[in-house]
């Protein structure tokens, strides 16, 4: 689970259109009930918060996770 002001990789097509990038670098702020992540993202070296629609943006955690237990699939 990805906890409040972890260091985390965002997607977002919206976002790429303002920031002429694939991807950034931000902190999570909040998932709020409302439908969006409220992240703080540091452009062009300076602070912006954003908050973006949760049904169209990827977010992945900046630091990498130990071991995944395995979980068995039916198929």
């Amino acid at each position: 689970m990805i906890e409040n002001e972890a260091a985390i990789f965002i997607a977002n097509d919206a976002m790429a259109e303002i920031i002429k990038a694939k991807s950034a670098k931000g902190k999570m702020v909040r998932v709020a009930d409302e439908g969006y992540y409220e992240v703080r993202l540091v452009l062009n070296g300076k602070n912006h918060t954003a908050y973006l629609p949760i049904s169209t943006t990827v977010v992945v955690s900046a630091t990498p996770e130990g071991e995944f237990a395995s979980i068995p699939v039916e198929r």
